[in-house]
C-alpha cells in the first residue's frame, strides 16, 4: 500500500501576482512635342497586333554560328517590332549572313535589300527603299508590317546568289506617346572573344515597360578599350588586342516628355579560358567559354609547360570544351599553360579557333587545417544531451569515456607532431587509453593549476607524419565529487619538425559532467493582470505573457519517485487594507476550472523514473482571474500562490 510524504518545506516557493485597479476615465497620356531621335531596336514581351499575319516569304531558319563562324545563312539581327506616334520616324534594324560555304561560292557578290510591306498582313507590296536599315515616318495611326530581303549577287544575278527572308515585324502608330516606366536589357551573348582576327560581335536588346512604350534607346559601354557599341543597334563589338574584362553596356530609353529609363547587362570579354588557381593535390579545370549553336567538330587540348614544351593532352570528360587536370603538383604544374584549338567544318570549309593560353597556378598551403572533435558517455548510467557532450547524473564510481578526432585536412601541412590535452575531475581514474584503437601509453598527468578540482591529462608525441586523422578515447572511473558539475576541455597543439608551435586547436564545444545530488530545485516566476476600471464586472481576466515559464524546475534526482506539485492560494488581493472582490481560477486543458485555494489544486504529476518539467501554460489553461461585482477601490493589488511537491513512496 503506497504511502505519502510530504517533502520537508511543502511551501517551497511563492511568488507574487501583481494587479492594479484604477478609476474610470470619463473623457493621361504626355501631349509634349515628339522628338526627332531614331528609336534604336526594341524587344515587346507582348504585340498590340491582332490580325493573322501571312509572311511575303517564308522567313529564313536562324543561321548557325560557332562563335563568329556562319555554320548557314540567315539573319542574326531581325527587325523588332515597334510603337510610335503620329509624325514620330521609326527605323527597323538588320543584320545578316552567309555560311562559310556560301561566302567561299560568291567571293565578288555583295548584299541586295529589298523592303516589302503589308497594311493587312495579307497583302504585299515592294518598296522603293533598298538600304539595310528602313526608317518610316508614320502619318496615321494604324499598324504596318514588313519584311525584308537580303540577296547576294556578283555581276550577274541569278548565278550562285544567296538569298535569305527576315521575319516579319510590325510598327504600331498611337495618336500620343506612351512612356516607359522601366528597362530591362539583355544580351544575345554573355561572352566574346577578343584574340581572334575577326572581331567578336553579339547585339544587346531592351525590353521597356510598358511593353508598347514609343521612346528611343541609346547605348553606350562602360568601358571603350574592351568593348565598343553601336548607339542606335546595340551592337557590341570586342576588343582584337586581348584584353580580358568584363564590359557593362547600358541602355537608355528617352521619352518624349524628357524623361528617361535605364537597364543593362554585363558582357565578359576574354581569350575563351579564364585563368585557375588551386591547392596542391586538387585538380584543375578550364572549360572554352562562349555560345556555341553547335559543338565543334574537334577540340584539341594543349599543355605548355614552364620550360615551354608545348604538349597535346588526352582529354577524358565527356564533354570536349572541358579539359580537367590530374591532381595538381606544385613543382611541375605550377606556372603551366593550357589552351584548345577547336576545329570548325561546315562542308567542303575547314576553320579552326584558338583559346588563349590560361594559366595555372597551384597554391602550395603548408598551414595546417586542424578540425577537433569530442564527445562523452557514461556507460554507467545513460542520461545525456542528443550531442553527446554533457552527460548528467554521474555518480561515484561510474565508467565515462571520452573520444576525440583530431584531423589535418591539409596533406601539405606543416604540422607534424600534436599533443592532445583534456581536462578531468581530480578524482578521476585513467583505466587505460587508446589512439586509432592501439593502447596508448604515452601520457602523464598533473594537477590543473587553475582548477584545484581537476587535473590535466596530455597525450604527447601524436606523429602526424604517417598519418593525418586521429581517433583517441580515453576511459576512466569516477570517483567522489564534491562539486555539481564540472567542465571537461580538449585542446591540441600542433608543433613543426623543429618544434615550434603553430596553433592550439579547439573543438567547437566543450564537455559537461553533471554530478548527481538528488535534489530538484524550483524558481517561481511573477506575473500580472491587466488594468480595470472602477466599475469592471463579471469579467475573466487572462495572464499577461511571460518570456520563461511560470515554474523553473531543475530535477536533479538519479533516483526519481513519482512526484504530485500542487498550486494553493490562502490570501485574498489586497491593496493595503483593500480587498479585491475576485477568484483566481485554475483552468484545465478541457475548459474545466477549480477556484484555487489553501488546500491547493493538482498542477501536474509523474510517476517513478520520469522527470519533473518545468510549467509553462498555454493561454488557454492554468490560473485566471474573475473579477466579482461590485465597485472596486483605486490601487495596486497582489497576492501570493504557493507551490508544494509531494513525493510518493512505497
Amino acid at each position: 500500500m503506497k504511502k505519502k510524504r510530504q517533502i520537508l518545506i511543502s511551501t517551497l516557493f511563492s511568488m507574487m501576482l501583481v494587479f492594479t485597479a484604477m478609476s474610470l476615465d470619463q473623457s493621361n497620356f504626355d501631349k509634349s512635342a515628339p522628338e526627332n531621335k531614331i528609336i534604336s531596336k526594341i524587344i515587346p514581351t507582348a504585340t498590340t497586333a491582332k490580325a493573322a499575319v501571312t509572311p511575303y516569304h517564308t522567313p529564313t531558319a536562324d543561321p548557325i554560328i560557332l562563335l563568329f563562324i556562319w555554320l548557314s545563312s540567315g539573319y542574326n539581327l531581325q527587325p523588332e517590332n515597334q510603337y510610335t506616334y503620329v509624325n514620330n520616324p521609326k527605323t527597323l534594324y538588320t543584320d545578316s549572313g552567309r555560311s562559310v560555304v556560301d561566302a567561299l561560292l560568291g567571293l565578288l557578290s555583295s548584299p541586295h535589300y529589298t523592303w516589302y510591306q503589308s497594311t493587312d498582313g495579307q497583302t504585299w507590296t515592294q518598296m522603293s527603299q533598298t538600304t539595310k536599315e528602313l526608317t518610316v515616318t508614320p502619318t496615321k495611326v494604324g499598324t504596318v508590317y514588313y519584311q525584308q530581303m537580303t540577296r547576294w549577287y556578283g555581276l550577274i544575278p541569278g548565278l550562285l546568289d544567296t538569298i535569305v527572308y527576315s521575319k516579319v515585324a510590325f510598327i504600331t502608330t498611337f495618336p500620343s506617346p506612351i512612356n516607359a516606366t522601366a528597362l530591362s536589357v539583355k544580351a544575345n551573348d554573355n561572352y566574346l572573344y577578343n584574340n581572334q582576327s575577326s572581331a567578336a560581335t553579339t547585339y544587346v536588346t531592351g525590353t521597356p515597360t510598358p511593353n508598347n512604350a514609343t521612346g528611343n534607346i541609346t547605348w553606350k559601354v562602360s568601358d571603350t578599350s574592351l568593348a565598343t557599341v553601336d548607339s542606335r543597334t546595340g551592337l557590341v563589338t570586342a576588343n582584337t588586342s586581348s584584353k580580358s574584362g568584363t564590359v557593362r553596356v547600358t541602355g537608355t530609353m528617352s521619352n518624349s516628355d524628357g524623361t528617361s529609363v535605364s537597364g543593362y547587362v554585363d558582357i565578359k570579354i576574354g581569350g575563351g579560358l579564364d585563368d585557375q588557381t588551386v591547392d596542391e593535390g586538387k585538380k584543375a579545370t578550364f572549360a572554352v567559354q562562349g555560345k556555341f549553336d553547335e559543338k565543334p567538330t574537334n577540340v584539341v587540348w594543349h599543355k605548355v609547360d614552364t620550360a615551354g614544351k608545348d604538349t597535346v593532352v588526352t582529354n577524358n570528360n565527356s564533354d570536349v570544351l572541358t579539359y580537367t587536370t590530374a591532381n595538381t603538383v606544385y613543382a611541375t604544374d605550377n606556372g603551366t599553360k593550357y589552351y584548345a584549338v577547336l576545329t570548325v567544318t561546315s562542308g567542303d570549309s575547314t576553320t579552326t579557333v584558338t583559346t588563349n593560353k590560361a594559366n595555372l597556378s597551384v597554391r602550395k598551403n603548408v598551414v595546417p587545417d586542424v578540425s577537433v572533435n569530442n564527445t562523452i558517455f557514461n556507460s554507467s548510467y545513460e542520461d545525456h544531451n542528443s550531442e553527446n557532450t554533457i552527460i548528467n547524473n554521474v555518480a561515484e564510481n561510474d565508467k565515462v569515456i571520452h573520444r576525440i578526432t583530431v584531423k589535418d585536412s591539409n596533406l601539405n601541412s606543416a604540422l607534424t607532431r600534436a599533443e592532445i590535452q583534456i581536462k578531468l575531475p581530480k578524482t578521476s581514474v585513467i583505466d587505460n587509453v587508446k589512439v586509432n584503437n592501439q593502447n596508448f601509453t604515452d601520457y602523464i598527468s598533473v594537477s590543473d593549476p587553475d582548477n584545484n578540482q581537476g587535473t590535466i591529462l596530455t597525450l604527447r608525441n601524436l606523429n602526424f607524419v604517417t598519418t593525418k586523422d586521429f581517433a583517441i578515447e580515453i576511459n576512466s572511473t569516477v570517483g567522489k565529487n564534491e562539486t555539481l558539475s564540472f567542465d571537461s576541455t580538449v585542446s591540441a597543439n600542433g608543433y613543426d619538425t623543429s618544434g615550434n608551435l603553430l596553433g592550439q586547436y579547439l573543438p567547437a564545444q566543450n564537455l559537461k559532467l553533471n554530478f548527481a545530488d538528488n535534489s530538484i530545485n524550483l524558481q517561481a516566476n511573477d506575473w500580472s493582470y491587466k488594468t480595470i476600471n472602477s466599475y469592471t464586472t463579471d469579467t475573466l481576466l487572462d495572464r499577461d505573457k511571460i518570456e520563461s515559464s511560470h515554474l523553473e524546475v531543475d530535477d536533479k534526482r538519479r533516483n526519481k519517485q513519482a512526484l504530485t506539485l500542487y498550486l494553493s492560494q490562502k490570501n485574498p488581493f489586497k491593496s493595503d487594507e483593500k480587498v479585491l472582490n475576485s477568484e483566481m481560477r485554475y483552468y484545465q486543458q478541457d475548459g474545466s476550472y477549480e477556484v484555487l485555494n489553501e488546500n491547493g489544486t493538482l498542477v501536474s504529476e509523474t510517476v517513478n523514473g520520469q522527470t519533473l518539467d518545468s510549467v509553462a501554460w498555454q493561454d488557454h489553461e492554468g490560473p485566471k482571474l474573475f473579477i466579482g461585482n461590485s465597485v472596486h477601490e483605486a490601487g495596486n493589488y497582489t497576492t501570493q500562490l504557493e507551490w508544494s511537491l509531494i513525493e510518493s513512496i512505497s
